[in-house]
C-alpha cells in the first residue's frame, strides 16, 4: 500500500511543481508561488501579443504580489505586430528566442538588471534599428540578433567579455561596431555577412578571432589586428572583397 501511494505521490509531483499560465492585464505569466516571482510566457492560446508593452515589475494574482523577474523562452516569438516593450528593472534574465522573429519591433529597452542576452533573443527583428546593451550583461549570446537587418548601431558595453556564435550574423544595415577592451574571443561567424560594416578595430584583449568572424563582410575596407591576437580562425576574412 505504501509502495502504491508513493508511486502515485512521483506521479502528481510534476504537476504540483507547475502552474497554469495566467493573464494579469493583457500579458500571461508563469507564477512561482513559493518565491513569489513571476516570468512572462507565451498566450497558451496561440494569440500574439501586438502594439507597444510596458511589462511591470510586479503583479498580483489572488492577493499574493508577484516579482517579475523574468522573460521566458519564445515569449514574444513570432509576434510581429509588437512594436516596442519596456522591460522592468526587476527582470534579470530573458529566455532564449524570447523575440526571435518580431518583424515589427522597432525599439526596447534592456533594463541594467539582466545579465546576459540568450541565444536568438531578438534573432531575425528585421525592424529593429539601434540597441544599447547595458553594463550589466556579460555575454551576448549565439546568434542574438542574427539576421536583424535593419540594426544600423549597437552598443556593446565593456562588461562583455564574450560574443556567441552569429551574435550579429547577418546585420546588414550595421555599419559600424566597437568591440570593446574587455571581450578576449569572438566566436564563429560573430559578424558573418555583415556587409555594410566598413571597419573594424579589434581591442588588446583579444587574444583569437573565431573561424568565419567576419566571412562575407564585403563592405569592410580597413581592419586593425592587434599583437595579442595569436589565432585567426578559418574564413575569418572570406570573401571581404
Amino acid at each position: 500500500m505504501k509502495k502504491e501511494l508513493l508511486s502515485v505521490l512521483l506521479m502528481l509531483l510534476p504537476m504540483l511543481a507547475s502552474a497554469d499560465a495566467v493573464e494579469i492585464n493583457g500579458i500571461w505569466y508563469n507564477l512561482v508561488p513559493k518565491a513569489k516571482e513571476a516570468a512572462v510566457t507565451s498566450n497558451p492560446n496561440g494569440s500574439k501579443y501586438s502594439g507597444s508593452i510596458e511589462i511591470p515589475a510586479s503583479v498580483t494574482y489572488n492577493e499574493v504580489e508577484y516579482s517579475v523577474t523574468s522573460i521566458g523562452e519564445n515569449a514574444f516569438r513570432y509576434c510581429n505586430g509588437l512594436t516596442s516593450v519596456t522591460i522592468p528593472s526587476s527582470v534579470t534574465s530573458i529566455g532564449e528566442g524570447a523575440f526571435g522573429y518580431c518583424s515589427g519591433l522597432t525599439s526596447v529597452t534592456i533594463p541594467n538588471s539582466v545579465t546576459s542576452i540568450g541565444k536568438g533573443t531578438f534573432g531575425y527583428c528585421n525592424g529593429l534599428t539601434s540597441v544599447t546593451i547595458p553594463n550589466s550583461v556579460t555575454s551576448i549570446g549565439g546568434g542574438a540578433f542574427e539576421g536583424c537587418s535593419g540594426l544600423t548601431s549597437a552598443t556593446i558595453p565593456n562588461s562583455v567579455t564574450s560574443i556567441g556564435s552569429y551574435a550579429f550574423g547577418g546585420c546588414s544595415g550595421l555599419t559600424s561596431i566597437t568591440i570593446p577592451s574587455s571581450v578576449t574571443s569572438i566566436d564563429y561567424g560573430a559578424f558573418y555577412s555583415c556587409s555594410g560594416l566598413t571597419s573594424v578595430t579589434i581591442p588588446n584583449s583579444m587574444t583569437s578571432i573565431g573561424d568565419g568572424a567576419f566571412e562575407g563582410c564585403n563592405g569592410l575596407t580597413s581592419v586593425t589586428i592587434p599583437n595579442s591576437v595569436t589565432t585567426i580562425g578559418k574564413s575569418a576574412f572570406y570573401n571581404c572583397i
